[in-house]
């Protein structure tokens, strides 16, 4: 009789672990793991992350940007080059290679997308 109660006090522990790790998971994550990125002040002012441009194609209303590690409401990144949509072609009218951007990054449509951007000085 005692064998198969402790068999079903191991069974839940392991369960209620397994639980917990996961729930830790996703609460920290959304599907991309990474740590948010401390920032200059027009940063703070934006509530956005720092990058610097390495392209720009207003044709296909993209933007590929070289950034630290990124955390939004719904996108966490970590630090790399990366092409991203962006939400508006205006975005894009003032931007050019090389030039250091604050911007925010949502996800829209299950797509990282660039939903705010400010080149800055």
């Amino acid at each position: 009789m005692k064998f198969p109660l402790l068999k079903t006090i191991g069974t839940l522990g392991f369960v209620v672990l397994t639980l917990n790790a996961y729930a830790e998971q996703g609460s920290s994550s959304n599907g991309m793991n990474m740590g948010s990125m401390g920032g200059s002040s027009a940063s703070q002012v934006l509530g956005t992350n720092e990058a610097e441009v390495k392209a720009v194609d207003k044709a296909n209303k993209s933007i590929t940007l070289h950034h630290g590690p990124i955390k939004s409401k719904t996108v966490e990144m970590t630090p790399m080059t990366m092409t991203f949509p962006v939400e508006k072609p205006s975005l894009l009218s003032n931007v050019k290679a090389g030039d250091k951007v604050a911007f925010t990054i949502e996800n829209v449509k299950n797509v990282a997308t660039v939903t705010a951007l400010k080149v800055e000085k």
